[in-house]
């Protein structure tokens, strides 16, 4: 379907370079602020590692849970109080513990159902966990050494990001199946008897459509900071955590309003981390695509701690200073001093800038829906009409691209293409109101701002020519690569990755996350199927004129592989041009370099194909036919 080589070959090292750079995950430093443990990303696999301030010492090798989502992340890993071991749960969803001094890792848990975050209690004797022994991510209190599990709430909710206060109160978020934390959810606090058993769940907070996260409980106090949308933007509340104890009619009914403490106009507050005085709150304000990091006193008075073109998360606080996880267009995530400006872990990662541009944003209309996009320029030097446009769909689709460290996007630039990544209807990062957008309503609005896309950097930019452009995205991206191509004329090509194309039979092979999310998003099957078949892109193959290249993971749990071969199975009974991919090994995502560059350069030379005047300098090849783990049209 494409020559291969088509590409400039000389910028293959630098996909294979920042495709394989070490990212942070999270951070968290040792109670006695010396040592810094963080979970860090190489190659495809999550481990522990601790920073002593001389030495970088990985402590786990098999893998841990964790996962850096962009805003209001769960704590995936705890420092035991005395500073003598971390707990997290293993890649094999075990509650477990490691000497930071000896990397010994102990199993607290070995049950066949995962858990999925954790927090230690004050004194060190019990973790507070989320877990699915008992039934879908119910809470349970863990003895330190693994002799006790004790359920303290196996109901029909389901329960995240747990805490345990001074005085021993267990908190946590709680919500319904349906809703998955994302559209209603509530504080609640279970309180413990003198031996320590649970006393049954109290709700704290709950109000009707709004959203709670982010559970801390001051030091030293009875008070509970904590994020809710209530006013359309996530804001930080503090609550008194002893207050009435009310069942979630009775709290709705009441209003359950708590003080608000800090807010920013148009932007979403989140991620709140008590200094260990309990005088101030770190926070994160996510706006423009951009997340930078706040300090608040009790009062509710705030300094701007940063300002700049890049992307804080999960702020902790060490020696009066800020640390938090930062990436940029040009730098991977790294575990960042935000009070002092500097980097605080070691990175071997080289000096990206020099061959990436910097992005940019602009803001568009689509159909009177305003929509902001993250967009790599064309060069400055750029004659008139001469760059292909580039539209990247993120997943999610509750997600949102941001200035961070994105290696597809940015070897994409390098390459010479003006790369426009839209935050469309239904992105996280813009209020509750527009990432609720798109509910029962996929394939509609969302799928217009993503053509309208291809406009917006056209209107923006003279060097861009609007007649050229592809456009590509993995998960959600995926399917709204195929149904931008089935739905309009506007693209000459695309690339679609681990993406979902018919909703009906996605609901037949998903885990139980992406069944969740299609009956919140789409409504019940009983009900609702013909949003499910209206959303589905494999409706639209018919009407597909332009080449797709289908990419997949053999190993995708959340979207099976048996989606790409549905979809290529329609592609060929309808004549369509199309290569299909397989990718032995990888999951949802693709996260081995090798992987990483084959997929890649495929999508490079794609797009020089159909969309370059001119690529060929010689060195290209005919594609061989006889390759493995493929099939195309």
């Amino acid at each position: 379907m494409y020559r291969r080589d088509l590409r400039d070959t000389e910028l293959d090292d630098l996909l294979a370079a920042m495709a394989s750079a070490d990212s942070v995950v999270q951070a968290a430093p040792a109670p006695d602020g010396d040592r810094i443990a963080y979970a860090k990303a190489r190659e495809g696999q999550i481990d522990l590692w601790v920073w002593d301030g001389t030495t970088d010492t990985r402590l786990t090798s098999g893998g841990v849970a964790a996962m850096r989502y962009g805003r209001g992340d769960p704590a995936w890993f705890d420092w035991h109080p005395a500073g003598t071991e971390v707990a997290f749960v293993s890649g094999d969803g075990d509650l477990s513990t490691v000497d930071a001094e000896t990397g010994a890792v102990t199993t607290l848990t070995g049950y066949d159902d995962p858990d999925l975050s954790l927090a230690y209690a004050p004194g060190g004797d019990d973790i507070a966990v989320v877990t699915d022994h008992f039934s879908r991510a119910s809470l349970a209190l863990v003895a330190a050494d693994g002799s006790r599990v004790e359920a303290l709430a196996d109901d029909e909710f389901l329960y995240g990001d747990p805490a345990v206060a001074d005085d021993g109160t267990v908190y946590a978020t709680r919500a319904e199946h349906r809703h998955l934390f994302d559209d209603e959810a509530h504080l609640v606090a279970v309180d413990r008897d003198d031996g320590g058993r649970g006393q049954g769940v109290r709700v704290v907070f709950a109000e009707e459509g709004v959203r709670v996260q982010n559970v801390r409980p001051r030091p030293d106090s009875t008070e509970v900071a904590f994020v809710h949308d209530k006013s359309g933007f996530d804001a930080v509340s503090v609550v008194d955590g002893h207050g009435p104890d009310e069942d979630a009619d009775a709290a709705a009914s009441a209003g359950g309003d708590p003080g608000e403490l800090y807010a920013v106009e148009e932007a979403e507050v989140a991620d709140p981390a008590w200094s260990p005085s309990g005088k101030t709150l770190a926070v994160t304000v996510t706006r423009d695509g951009r997340a930078n990091v706040h300090a608040v006193d009790r009062d509710g008075f705030a300094e701007e701690v940063t300002d700049e073109d890049a992307f804080h998360t999960a702020p902790r606080w060490r020696d009066g200073d800020v640390l938090t996880v930062r990436d940029t267009p040009h730098e991977p995530a790294t575990v960042w001093n935000a009070s002092a400006g500097e980097r605080v872990t070691p990175s071997a990662a080289p000096d990206f800038g020099a061959r990436v541009p910097f992005p940019t944003t602009l803001t568009y209309d689509s159909d009177g829906t305003e929509v902001q996009a993250v967009v790599y320029p064309p060069a400055d030097d750029a004659d008139d009409e001469s760059v292909p446009v580039l539209v990247k769909a993120h997943g999610g689709p509750t997600s949102f691209d941001r200035f961070g460290f994105d290696h597809r996007a940015a070897y994409l630039a390098a390459l010479g293409y003006c790369v426009i990544l839209p935050n469309y209807r239904g992105s996280d990062g813009y209020g509750r109101a527009f990432r609720m957008a798109n509910d029962r309503d996929w394939g509609g609005g969302d799928l217009h701002d993503v053509i309208r896309a291809v406009d917006a950097a056209d209107a923006a930019f003279d060097a861009v020519d609007g007649d050229r452009a592809g456009i590509y995205g993995g998960s959600g991206g995926g399917l709204m690569t195929v149904n931008a191509l089935g739905n309009s004329g506007r693209f000459a090509a695309g690339a679609a990755f681990y993406g979902v194309y018919d909703y009906e039979t996605f609901l037949d092979d998903t885990d139980d996350i992406g069944w969740q999310l299609m009956k919140r998003e789409l409504g019940d099957v009983a009900t609702d199927l013909d949003n499910y078949r209206e959303a589905s892109p494999i409706r639209h193959v018919e009407d597909i004129e332009d080449p797709l290249l289908v990419l997949h993971g053999e190993d995708d749990a959340r979207v099976p592989i048996s989606q790409s071969e549905q979809l290529c199975d329609e592609l060929e009974t309808h004549g369509k041009r199309f290569e299909f991919r397989r990718y032995d090994g990888e999951p949802h995502g693709f996260g081995r370099r090798e992987n990483v560059v084959d997929a890649y350069t495929r999508v490079a030379d794609l797009f020089a194909k159909y969309l370059r005047v001119d690529p060929d300098d010689g060195s290209s090849s005919p594609h061989p036919t006889d390759e493995p783990d493929r099939a195309s049209n």
